[in-house]
Order: C-alpha cells, then structure tokens, then sequence
C-alpha cells in the first residue's frame, strides 16, 4: 500500500498519522479527505467509526481510515461519549469544567476506534487501549500542533505532570508507544508494520 485516505478534515490528526508512520519507517502518503458524511447515531465509536468507513469506501474504493473517538468522565457516568464532539460545539470545555466544579473524581478516558478499509474492501478495526487521565482543574493555555480535539486542554496525564496540550512532540511519541497507553491509531500502525509486504 502506497497511499491511504484519512477520511477526516482535522489536520491535527493528518498530521499526527503522517508523522507517527514516519518515525515508523511506513513510506505511505496520507491524503486528508472530507466526504461529509453524516455523522450516524449509534452508541460506541466502534459501530460509528464502522458505519462511516463503509460509507467512505463504497465513495472512493480505495484503501482509507476512519478513526473515530470519544470521551468519557467518570463521574458523569461516561458521559459525553460518542457525544464528545457535539458537547464541544455547545457547552464547550468552559461548561465541562463547570460540571465538574464540585467534583472530587476527576477519572476521565479517552475512547476511540480507527477503522481501515483496504483495497478488496476487508475491514479491519482497532481500538484503544489506553487512554486514562484526570480532568484537570483548569484550562491550559498552551496549544499543541499535535491536538484533535479541545479536550486535551484538560486531558491531564499523571506520569507526566501535564495536560496533554503542554506536552512535547517527544512525550506525546513516549505515551503513545507505551503499551498500556496505545491509541487506536498506534494500534492500526503496529498492525501495519507486521503485516507489510
């Protein structure tokens, strides 16, 4: 495989896969596409991510991925979830803070699933493994090139003292490989270095 579409106008999350195969030693160009597909209503990233990527690929019929996250706090039982997006554009991370204000259990995971689709349409999906931090009393100021979403302003990592926004290209690389902490993109990557040809 030469190249694969990232169905996905977030260019943080472009440019996080482009650089992750990179320090791989995957050559695989990565072409950001938007199909603005419509965003299905299901209850968990996995069916979501599944839906859109079928959707996608019946479009372009070529080899792609669809990663799909969410965010889960426990002490709002998992809520936002599949959700997270959608809490974002209204409440925002100012209104999620609020909710927490007098909370004492700041547990907060990320959850995501990224689905490949190859060039016989065989679907593969991998999900998160990790993901565990705290919500962060307040928000950082910082902003990384590396963010998808608002949340890693308050995605606050213990072992690193720092929410995720304020930490290095280099740290981010270390939470990400560690195997306890992998992302469903570095699980899809891993699967893509044992299974290249």
């Amino acid at each position: 495989m030469k190249k694969i579409y990232f169905i996905t106008s977030n260019k943080a999350k472009i440019k996080s896969l482009k650089e992750q195969l990179l320090d791989k030693g995957l050559n695989i160009e990565v072409e950001g596409k938007n199909l603005n597909i419509i965003e299905p209503q299901a209850d968990n990233v996995k069916d979501v991510s599944l839906i859109k990527a079928k959707e996608a690929f019946s479009i372009l019929k070529q080899p792609l991925i669809v990663e799909d996250g969410g965010f889960e706090i426990e002490a709002l039982n998992g809520f936002p979830g599949v959700y997270a997006k959608y809490i974002l554009k209204t409440i925002g991370i100012d209104g999620i803070l609020k909710l927490m204000k007098e909370e004492n259990n700041r547990n907060c995971k990320s959850v995501s699933c990224t689905t490949f689709v190859n060039e016989k349409g065989e679907i593969y999906q991998f999900e998160r493994i990790g993901g565990k931090g705290i919500i962060s009393e307040k928000k950082s100021l910082k902003h990384s090139d590396f963010a998808w979403s608002d949340f890693w302003y308050v995605f606050y990592i213990p072992r690193f003292n720092k929410t995720l926004n304020e930490m290095t290209k280099e740290e981010l690389f270390d939470l990400w490989s560690n195997e306890s902490e992998k992302s469903s993109i570095t699980v899809f990557i891993k699967w893509l270095e044992n299974n290249k040809k």
